[in-house]
């Protein structure tokens, strides 16, 4: 891959990443950056020659007053201005067109490179920092490259015209012009350092303000309930504070390559004036071939400035493509097509000396092994932290193990493709998560490509469809951001109406009734059961009055199996499982003194 052959590290020079960003893009937009480049040439050349002309306009009209040239040279000149004008909009709009379209296809690789990241991948990039990044810092790779482009193609055309300008009128004067660069490079290199921390700090910042935004949002009843708004408050203004600060710096530093210009071109063009003075006295110099230079001198002082801004600019923009190629140039651990599909005919799920941790020297899952068998129900109870949701990450290749071998009907999850394996795959969790949109966008995710009849097939195994019908819009009723605009039980429904629609061979049910009143309870599981009919299900639970009924219990115990057999005989063994019934179900002091209060 391209990305792969070119990669920057994410401590990279300014120059290793306009390098890279120009390797990736230019190539692509060959055509159209060769047009825009012709353009500034012509705005280039316009200038250059309105600077040549004022030779002949001080000479020919204002020394030999020749009437002619009061006709034809202000034609010439408006001229040159109009040509020069429309080659300017033109190639604005051109590179704007090629940015907007660069800015969309970065995102659109952005965002496809992070689906297909594995689960660790989540839990180190913050969700404030890759919004960030897809709606920020993509703009950076326009930006360098716009950037590039007029200094290049614009400013330094113009710059090297108006140059040719001048030498062809007075070479020494040029060189006396021309000998404060070198002072300006070293006052710029010393400033470039300090706009790519400044730069940094400031992306560091707009993340604070985006995280303090979406916490705010999504949790907005706890901050009603404990009457947080001051504190949220306090935050986003420290947050927003520390943006202002950094963009304030960014300014700063910027702006002073405006006096260090100003000062260099006012010794430069007094330099060259008290020469012309000179030269004008002793040998007679026309005085239109000094204006023809001072026009051009005083013309080269807008280029000038903006190429000697060129590395600090570059070195802010770099600064958000390089936190953008940070999250591209993560390594991709999931293998989606590369191979072979999984082909489910029992749809029996074995572990085989599984061990896994999420973090090194804190093992969750040690040497487990267990067999969910095809069309039956297995449960798998235990106290919390005992690695009961790990065991459905593994299984979803969420994550991978450490040790050990995960089969679906004796074929290896490492060897099937993750696109066939999640496509068997139902999940209904207790944390139900519908997307911002409509009832049937959410229940459709399960099946894009479905028709009305199974839409509202489904919705009536789930015991949802007499609600949805009841609303006004029906099925095209938003749900709001996260769901919030229904129940608990509501949103339960419509994620066992999405595993209907999928139509999976493997159902994974996570404590789907654990939030939920008796009532609601009742009717969610009707439902599951009608799903979990001739399915292999897999299901976790703490209330074990739900899996009292299952076809194998599996008793995890610090990650390990340490029980399995259906509820008679777990209870009959009197270990694990036995005591956890018994005191879930048995009644405490408190409870006693409880009933006898009411």
């Amino acid at each position: 891959m391209l990305a792969a052959r070119r990669r920057a590290p994410i401590d990279a020079s300014t120059f290793e990443i306009v390098r890279r960003l120009a390797l990736e893009h230019f190539g692509s937009y060959a055509r159209r950056y060769a047009g825009a480049f012709v353009l500034m040439s012509i705005f280039a050349g316009c200038t250059a020659l309105t600077a040549w002309l004022m030779k002949d306009v001080v000479n020919r009209i204002f020394v030999a007053q020749d009437r002619h040239a009061m006709v034809w040279l202000p034609l010439v000149i408006c001229g040159l201005f109009i040509v020069k004008g429309f080659a300017a909009y033109f190639q604005e709009v051109s590179l704007a067109q090629i940015g907007n379209r660069i800015v969309a296809d970065t995102q659109r690789r952005l965002f496809g490179h992070v689906l297909q990241m594995d689960a660790s991948f989540f839990l180190r990039q913050s969700s404030a920092e890759l919004v960030t990044c897809i709606s920020q810092r993509a703009g950076a790779v326009r930006d360098v490259l716009n950037i590039l482009a007029l200094g290049v193609g614009r400013d330094l055309f113009t710059l090297l015209s108006l140059l040719a300008v001048m030498l062809s009128q007075d070479v020494m004067m040029t060189a006396m012009a021309v000998v404060v660069g070198p002072i300006i490079a070293v006052g710029l290199r010393r400033l470039t350092k300090r706009v790519r921390n400044a730069a940094n700090s400031e992306f560091q910042s707009m993340t604070n303000v985006v995280a303090t935004m979406r916490e705010s949002a999504q949790g907005i009843r706890i901050v009603k309930s404990f009457q947080l708004e001051p504190v949220m408050e306090q935050r986003m203004g420290d947050a927003i504070g520390a943006v202002e600060r950094v963009n304030n710096k960014l300014t700063q530093i910027q702006s002073l390559t405006n006096p260090l210009i100003e000062t260099a071109g006012g010794v430069a063009v007094a330099g060259v004036v008290a020469y012309a003075g000179w030269r004008s006295v002793t040998s007679g110099q026309t005085p239109g071939e000094l204006f023809a230079f001072l026009t051009a001198l005083l013309m080269a002082a807008d280029p000038l400035r903006r190429l000697s801004r060129l590395q600090l600019q570059l070195a802010a923009a770099a600064a958000g493509a390089r936190t953008l190629y940070a999250i591209i140039d993560t390594p991709v651990r999931e293998s989606r097509d590369a191979t072979p599909a999984l082909a489910v005919d029992r749809g029996e799920v074995s572990f085989d000396g599984v061990s896994f941790a999420y973090q090194a020297n804190a093992s969750v899952l040690r040497d487990l092994s267990f067999k969910a068998q095809g069309g039956k129900v297995t449960a798998i109870v235990g106290l919390s932290g005992s690695g009961k949701t790990t065991v459905f990450n593994l299984i979803q290749k969420l994550w991978h193990p450490d040790a050990g071998r995960i089969s679906i009907d004796d074929q290896q999850l490492t060897d099937i493709s993750t696109l066939s394996l999640r496509s068997q795959i139902s999940l209904v969790s207790q944390d139900v998560f519908l997307f911002e949109g409509t009832i049937r966008e959410n229940i459709e995710a399960g099946a894009p490509s479905t028709s009305e009849a199974a839409l509202r097939a489904a919705a009536r195994a789930a015991n949802i469809d007499t609600f949805i019908e009841s609303l006004p819009h029906g099925y095209n009723t938003p749900v709001g951001e996260l769901g919030a605009m229904l129940s608990g039980g509501q949103r339960q429904r419509i994620s066992i109406a999405r595993a209907f629609l999928k139509n999976a061979r493997i159902i994974l049910l996570d404590e789907p009734t654990a939030a939920l009143d008796s009532h609601s309870e009742q009717h969610i599981q009707l439902a599951l059961a009608r799903l979990m009919k001739g399915r292999t299900t897999i299901v976790i639970a703490h209330r074990l009055s739900t899996v009292a009924a299952a076809d194998r219990i599996i008793v995890l115990s610090e990650g390990s199996v340490a029980e399995a057999g259906s509820h008679a005989e777990l209870m009959q063994l009197g270990g694990l499982y036995a005591h956890l019934y018994k005191v879930q179900f048995s009644s405490s002091p408190t409870t006693e003194r409880l009933q006898k209060s009411a």
